[in-house]
């Protein structure tokens, strides 16, 4: 009879465990993680971690930059009657002062100084002459004042010679006017002359009338009456509802006023000078005004006619990257609801065919703040209209300040032949 035969069962190590031996719980598969492998997860985790950290810093300084330049814009589209000061007198005795050596204190030619008093806060002014000493450390000049600033007053070199009247700065005799604006009447220095062709003079931003005072006592020799005016949002002028600067795109109407106040008061015809955003106001004036057939010639001096260039030279100057001049240029424009490109004499001469009256344009190489390419490049443009006047290393607007028989020569001639 044959032997019945079970096949056997397939038994695990565990089930062949003799009896009476305790049986271990089945361990899970272990994972086995080479050196290598270990300090490359490591590596990704930290990776991680920096990139993330980095963004963070990221987020906070691009957030930290924008409301510095927030802050800063403010300087531009706010008008002002207090020019931050960014040095400091040294010591100084009658008739003379030492301050730090900076480019400002090394110009060449005559410039005004304001400091400010420790103990009142009150400001005075000084015209600075010839340099009598220097080294790497200071630099001294004459300064020409009521009284000498005090050690450690903290100060300005500036190219505003005088910052009164003209009557007391030259002895010129003037009158207060107004002329009608938008907003009301709009103040004026008006110097009488004895020819009929007026020069309106427009200051550029927080400079005021006074800007004026260095051309006027060549003018009134020449005959011409000088009307030297503000416009909106100037200390002492009217506002409109932001009490912002607009940058040409609203000031504009208001030289319009004031061409239309000369010709009502005997002008038969009138030379507009602007100086830096002033220039920018002419030549926004020149391409919106319904009648601009009053105008026989345009004097400019360090004009803004290129915004954004002027914002990526002044970003340059403080050693800012250039997507922050970009954004600075962004922000100001928001801040003074203005499209740059509306307001760029450069593309509108362009579009439009260039001047229709001649321009005398003054402009130095030492410009910081409106970059002398764009002057350049608009008489480069318009050769046949625009006379570029060039002062080797002159700041902004202080072509005057650097060589005044120069500019005295080029504008008598200038206004000789086209008025």
């Amino acid at each position: 009879m044959p032997h019945d035969r079970t096949p056997p069962e397939h038994t695990t190590p565990e089930a062949a465990a003799p009896e009476g031996t305790a049986q271990q719980a089945p361990r899970p598969e272990a994972t086995l993680e080479t050196p290598a492998s270990g300090r490359r997860t490591r590596r990704s985790r930290l990776r991680r971690r920096l990139l993330v950290g980095l963004a963070g810093v990221l987020v906070l300084a691009l957030g930290a930059t924008v409301g510095l330049l927030w802050l800063a814009a403010g300087r531009f589209v706010h008008p002002m009657d207090d020019t931050p000061l960014n040095t400091y007198v040294v010591a100084s005795a009658p008739g003379r002062v030492t301050l730090p050596a900076t480019t400002d204190s090394r110009y060449t030619g005559m410039f005004g100084l304001i400091w400010q008093d420790k103990e009142t806060d009150l400001r005075h002014h000084g015209t600075l002459g010839p340099v009598l000493a220097s080294d790497d450390e200071t630099v001294t000049r004459e300064l020409t004042s009521d009284l000498p600033p005090a050690p450690g007053a903290k100060a300005k070199v500036i190219v505003t010679i005088w910052n009164t009247d003209p009557e007391r700065a030259l002895g010129l005799t003037y009158e207060e006017v107004t002329y009608p604006g938008e907003f009301g009447p709009m103040p004026a220095w008006f110097l009488p002359g004895t020819g009929t062709t007026w020069v309106v003079q427009v200051h550029g931003l927080g400079a005021g009338r006074a800007a004026g005072l260095r051309t006027m006592p060549q003018l009134h020799d020449l005959g011409h009456p000088v009307l030297d005016i503000t416009y909106r949002n100037d200390p002492g002028a009217p506002q409109d509802s932001t009490n912002t600067r607009h940058f040409g795109d609203t000031e504009w109407r208001d030289l319009d006023a004031a061409v239309r106040y000369a010709r009502d008061h005997g002008a038969t015809g009138v030379v507009l000078l602007g100086h830096s955003m002033g220039g920018g106001i002419v030549e926004t004036y020149l391409q919106r005004a319904t009648d601009t057939s009053a105008v026989r010639a345009v004097v400019l001096d360090s004009p803004a006619l290129d915004y954004r260039a002027t914002f990526d030279t002044i970003a340059s100057g403080l050693g800012l990257p250039a997507p922050v001049a970009a954004l600075q240029a962004g922000i100001v424009g928001l801040r003074s609801d203005v499209d740059f490109d509306d307001v760029d004499a450069l593309a509108a001469n362009r579009r439009g065919g260039g001047p229709e009256q001649p321009v005398l344009l003054f402009h130095g190489t030492g410009d910081t703040v409106v970059p002398y390419a764009t002057s350049a490049e608009f008489a480069r443009d318009w050769p046949d209209k625009v006379r570029l006047v060039t002062v080797e290393g002159a700041s902004h607007t202080g072509a005057w300040n650097a060589d005044p028989h120069l500019y005295a020569e080029e504008l008598t001639a200038f206004l000789a032949l086209h008025t």
